[in-house]
């Protein structure tokens, strides 16, 4: 198994289907161009699907006290911006541009092609204390209404954003960094 820690977060999963873009050195070259990762992917060969998993500590409810309509559009833009660079990256993988061989080289099998509507799932995890709750409704909806095209294009029906409460009841690999 492989463990890391991020966000107040501890994650587990299979070390030989997991992985990270921001480890793989065909994503070093391109993370300074502007090109976003989500902290980890793996395959979950029970649901037959690749899993993204973006992490986002208590902090990020800081700004929302700041200006909670700047923040808002600065949580959401960050988010599409992760997950439309995901799916850039996958389909440089699976139709094997030179840059998407590199990436492929770190990557499990399952995820060097595509393997169908379905199979890819994209979750945010955001810590979120009780009294926040109601904050995540309205970004998760901006979320999926700006990328409601990108993600069909890769068969995925919307992207889940979840509190920790959400991702234990899902049975998501991650507890809290204690």
């Amino acid at each position: 198994m492989r463990e890391f820690i991020e966000s107040g977060f501890k994650v587990t999963v299979p070390e030989k289907t997991s992985f990270r873009f921001c480890e793989n050195p065909a994503y070093m070259g391109l993370s300074g161009l502007g090109v976003k990762e989500m902290d980890i992917g793996w395959w979950e060969p029970a649901n037959n699907r690749l899993v993204f998993l973006e992490l986002k500590g208590i902090e990020i409810w800081r700004n929302f006290d700041r200006s909670n309509d700047t923040a808002h559009a600065h949580l959401v833009k960050s988010l599409k911006g992760k997950v439309t660079d995901v799916l850039l990256m996958l389909a440089a993988v699976w139709v094997e541009t030179i840059i998407g061989k590199g990436l492929k080289k770190s990557l499990p099998g399952h995820a060097c092609q595509y393997q169908g509507d379905g199979s890819l799932k994209l979750i945010f995890l955001i810590d979120t204390p009780t009294s926040r709750r109601a904050l995540l409704l309205p970004v998760k909806d901006a979320i999926n209404r700006e990328l409601a095209g990108r993600v069909r294009l890769f068969g995925v029906k919307h992207i889940t954003l979840v509190d920790f409460e959400i991702a234990n009841k899902m049975g998501l690999p991650v507890e809290r960094d204690v």
